[in-house]
């Protein structure tokens, strides 16, 4: 698991949610119901699957996403240099 980074995790969480609140122009508790799974995301090894996986669960999203998208990768990445999943 990504325990060593739990801290970051939750803290991505949040980051997220605030992007996902301007994208969609909305209240937090009106966002989607988007499954941005941070641990999914810290699993999956290359970045273009990760960028794949989050335009999928954007696609109602109207605004452009490519901002949000690398962002989000970069901090997912930075996190996966962090932190090798201990079996």
């Amino acid at each position: 698991s990504w325990g060593q980074v739990r801290p970051q995790v939750r803290l991505l969480e949040e980051w997220i949610l605030e992007q996902l609140t301007r994208l969609y122009d909305c209240q937090e508790e009106e966002i989607p119901e988007l499954e941005i799974d941070v641990d999914e995301l810290l699993d999956l090894e290359s970045d273009d699957t990760q960028a794949a996986r989050v335009k999928e669960l954007l696609v109602d999203c109207y605004k452009p996403t490519e901002a949000f998208i690398s962002g989000l990768l970069d901090k997912i990445q930075g996190m996966q240099k962090l932190g090798t999943p201990q079996k």
